[in-house]
């Protein structure tokens, strides 16, 4: 059986087998979902995207073009590091088996960028560095450190 040749010459078949191995440009509500649901457990932009069926390029395209992209974009990333934050307080408590870089982890925290204050009536204004919270998370960090430290002197005794 032969096959159908589109108005440019490319058969109709080969045309929706390549249509199928890219994929789609436009990002569906559902797709929004997913990659934030991916994007806030891991903070990989690739591992989000791809499992939204997207790539990283048009994540980061998206985020460019909509203001409520890159407002849910920010969340998702600021659930990523508390993530983490919780993790590394775990570990040096040892309530975990999980094994964190500290160092690493405390160098990623330490240039964590302000967290939003209010999302719906001011998605870019961030806090104050003088802000309790931001004096909150500068004491959190200097705790750990300490920490830290300590666990790693008592390990070398």
């Amino acid at each position: 059986m032969g096959e159908v040749a589109g108005a440019d010459g490319a058969s109709v078949a080969s045309a929706a087998i390549a249509g199928a191995a890219k994929p789609s440009q436009r990002w569906s509500r559902e797709d929004r979902q997913t990659f934030f649901d991916h994007f806030a457990i891991s903070g990989d932009v690739a591992k989000a995207a791809a499992a939204a069926g997207k790539t990283a390029r048009s994540a980061y395209a998206l985020r460019r073009r909509s203001t409520s992209f890159g407002e849910q974009w920010r969340l998702a990333l600021d659930d990523a590091y508390e993530r983490m934050e919780a993790a590394l307080v775990r570990q040096v408590l040892g309530d975990t088996d999980t094994k964190l870089d500290v160092s690493a982890a405390l160098l990623l925290l330490g240039r964590r960028p302000p967290a939003v204050i209010d999302v719906a009536t001011t998605p870019r204004k961030v806090a104050d560095r003088n802000s309790p919270r931001a004096k909150a998370e500068r004491e959190l960090l200097q705790r750990l450190q300490a920490m830290s430290k300590r666990s790693r002197a008592k390990a070398a005794e």
